[in-house]
């Protein structure tokens, strides 16, 4: 179930068909719906309500949509309104966006995608809603993390590329999202793009086919994850690739590039000043935001074990272990080398295994993250067995750091698509649980 089902959102139009239609697909993908005829009625009733999200039609009698929205503008704090256009009526949706709306869609639409536009819409307003001293974040919310944060909302609401630097498993796709998300940008794509597994066929499908991520991002967000872990031929086209981007942007006012959040592991100051790395680095020209070590925010182990075992243990359905006094020791005294992602590894490690037998967090600490495989009541099993846990647990690695990119986990893994489709239904993993909307 998404975080924002059971959300309240008001749907507007005279069209009663479409009412009932739309009313009727929320309600069963779990959200509290109220329809209103009008947007004089719904307005009237606005406050009275926790509403997070508006549907409402542009062509609409008496009251139409732009006014609407021009009334829910002079209000504070008004929830994110989402316009519905006639086909061929993009220019009024494009100065409702203008005005303030949070997004459009075109008749005929489907759905689902709707549904993507109000979750995304609930989860901005739910963040921009929260007092800032009082927000608990994903990566925790200690006083050095809040200070983060602080940070990066400023360097979200600027029209800047960015720059993550940080260790290996701090959680710099997550703060790129987050980036993404707080950004005047936030309604648009957030393409994500992992260089590190980026092949010479794998570049040219992504950065110079039919739809690729400059399409596909419109005026939203590339990520570019690892960059200098992108092989050294793709180093130059890429380079080659966004200086002509940049000088057809700088020669026609009318042209727009998509916000660039790119990540590294050293800063580029590391790099020697001649090589493309570093050439990349000053043509993107990033605000640098350092993402802190896990072993520098200490207070929140607690907090961030104790959510992802929930987390885990909601997955598997199965209850959460309880944390012995030697277990509370060890993952406060220990350094977490890799940060986050080590963190979330051992509590779902901590969580499968305790299943059926004791296992301690320290115990755990010794046997390498790469090598772990459930080895619960060994004896009762044959090394087929043994491989094929082996086997799911290297795909769910990969689909997590791909975030569930099939083409991506395809290449991370040297494996053909159709293979890779027989392994996720073989060993019920879904795509679903990995995509980062």
């Amino acid at each position: 179930m998404n975080s924002d089902t059971q959300a309240l959102i008001f749907i507007v139009d005279d069209d009663q068909a479409m009412r009932d239609s739309l009313s009727d697909y929320f309600y069963r993908a779990n959200y509290t719906v109220k329809a209103y005829s009008g947007g004089k009625t719904m307005l009237s009733e606005l406050n009275s309500h926790p509403v997070e999200a508006i549907i409402c039609d542009l062509k609409m009698p008496q009251m139409d949509g732009m006014a609407v929205l021009k009334e829910l503008q002079s209000r504070e704090k008004s929830p994110p309104l989402i316009m519905i256009t006639a086909h061929g009526n993009i220019s009024t949706a494009v100065e409702a966006i203008k005005h303030g709306a949070y997004n459009f869609i075109a008749k005929p639409f489907s759905p689902q995608n709707l549904q993507q536009m109000v979750s995304q819409a609930i989860d901005k307003y739910r963040l921009d809603s929260a007092p800032e001293d009082s927000k608990t974040h994903p990566l925790g919310s200690s006083a050095t993390i809040q200070t983060f944060y602080t940070q990066l909302y400023s360097y979200a609401k600027t029209a800047d590329n960015i720059l993550l630097t940080g260790e290996r498993g701090v959680g710099k796709p997550l703060v790129a999202k987050t980036l993404h998300q707080h950004s005047q940008r936030g309604a648009k794509p957030f393409i994500r793009i992992n260089c590190k597994i980026v092949s010479e066929r794998f570049f040219e499908k992504t950065f110079l086919e039919d739809d690729n991520a400059f399409s596909r991002a419109e005026e939203g967000t590339i990520f570019l994850e690892n960059l200098d872990k992108l092989p050294l031929e793709s180093r130059a086209k890429l380079l080659e690739l966004l200086t002509n981007k940049v000088s057809v942007k700088i020669h026609q006012s009318n042209h727009t590039l998509p916000r660039f959040i790119y990540s590294v592991s050293e800063k580029p100051a590391k790099e020697k000043a001649h090589t493309n790395l570093s050439k990349l680095c000053a043509l993107l020209n990033g605000k640098i935001l350092q993402v802190p070590a896990l072993r520098a925010h200490k207070e929140d182990i607690f907090e961030l074990f104790n959510l992802y075992m929930t987390q885990s243990a909601g997955h598997y359905q199965t209850p959460i272990p309880n944390l012995s006094e030697q277990d509370i020791i060890t993952l406060s005294s220990f350094e977490w080398p890799g940060n986050q992602h080590q963190l979330k590894q051992i509590a779902e490690q901590f969580v499968l295994l305790n299943r059926t037998v004791d296992t301690s967090i320290s115990h755990l600490l010794k046997v390498s993250s790469t090598e772990m495989v459930d080895m619960t009541n060994k004896f009762d099993k044959d090394l087929r067995t043994l491989m094929q846990s082996f086997e799911r647990q290297l795909i769910t690695q990969a689909m997590i750091e791909c975030a569930g990119n099939i083409s991506q986990v395809c290449e991370l893994l040297k494996t053909p698509r159709r293979t890779l489709n027989e392994k996720l239904l073989k060993y019920d993993i879904s795509r679903s649980e990995f995509l980062q909307n």
